[in-house]
């Protein structure tokens, strides 16, 4: 398991009953990640293709439509108070749990 610890493989776990209330963008819900962590390395690999291919006609799609460029829904640019330097700061949201115009990204 690529010498990583029982505590970093559990992080990506998907466990039935937390499924329904994720964000249709969470990271555990890759279905390349999921092939992957099952073994299937040929499949993981023609998914993740296959989101890239999304990604790219995705961004493709918004260029045509002139549309602005994609903003982030629960992040944004600022100056981390702790830091002293430019940093990507959380605006609230996410916990709210509602997934409205979410863009299907997998």
């Amino acid at each position: 398991y690529y010498q990583f610890t029982t505590f970093a493989m559990s992080l990506n776990e998907l466990e039935p009953d937390i499924r329904e209330i994720l964000c249709p963008t969470d990271s555990r819900l890759r279905p390349d990640i999921r092939k992957l962590e099952n073994g299937d390395q040929d499949g993981a690999a023609s998914e993740k293709a296959r989101l890239e291919e999304k990604q790219r006609d995705s961004r493709k799609a918004r260029k045509q439509k002139r549309a602005h460029e994609y903003v982030p829904r629960w992040f944004q640019s600022g100056m981390n108070p702790y830091t002293g330097q430019e940093d990507w700061l959380y605006r609230g949201g996410y916990w709210d749990r509602d997934y409205t115009d979410i863009e299907d990204i997998f």
